[in-house]
């Protein structure tokens, strides 16, 4: 497939939430991309899933899909990604994480709708940033990409990345100032240190 039909069918499932277009670049992929995460995993159907994962991303970002230069390393580099954290995943937890995992469990249920409720003010202001800086956002905080790897992604110079990030964690805490008392007491207290 070339370069100018994927991005035909990008722009087509971005602005058009065209399904058909998001089913022939999956297929057009997916047997690379298995084969891909199988060199990292080495389970043939966890890389299944580990590309059914790196799909369903890209379905639920795909306003952001026009702001990618190079979609082949793009998807590439998100698999591996993903491969990598699936394998994090798999690791057997020590005592000490047991130690954590019990220690959240007494969270109370009002806790746990305030924090809930805290998640989607921090979720709402990350989905009404710019697109490209959106996207630069997720790639480093929930894709784990580091800013030169976002940078030569999306064919931007790292500064730009730097500042996109600046403005993202901006926003967020000016929501957590303003909305979490206990953010403002802490931080003042972490100043007062200094």
């Amino acid at each position: 497939m070339t370069v100018e039909k994927i991005k035909t069918l990008t722009i087509a499932i971005s602005e058009q939430n065209d399904l058909s277009a998001f089913d022939r670049l999956f297929r057009h992929y997916l047997p690379g991309l298995v084969s891909f995460a199988n060199s990292v995993i080495n389970d043939r159907q966890q890389s299944e899933e580990v590309v059914g994962d790196v799909f369903v991303k890209i379905w639920e970002n795909r306003k952001t899909l026009t702001a990618i230069r190079n979609f082949s390393h793009y998807i590439y580099i998100a698999t591996r990604h993903q491969a990598l954290n699936h394998i994090k995943s798999r690791k057997v937890s020590g005592f000490e994480d047991l130690g954590e995992t019990a220690a959240l469990s007494f969270k109370t249920p009002e806790c746990s709708m305030i924090a809930r409720e805290n998640l989607q003010k921090i979720a709402r202001v990350i989905n009404e940033l710019p697109p490209r800086c959106r996207l630069i956002f997720r790639l480093i905080k929930e894709e784990g990409l580091k800013y030169q790897d976002v940078a030569t992604l999306l064919d931007l110079s790292v500064k730009t990345v730097e500042n996109q990030m600046t403005i993202a964690m901006k926003r967020i805490v000016e929501l957590l100032e303003e909305s979490l008392p206990e953010y403002n007491r802490y931080y003042a207290q972490k100043k007062m240190q200094k």
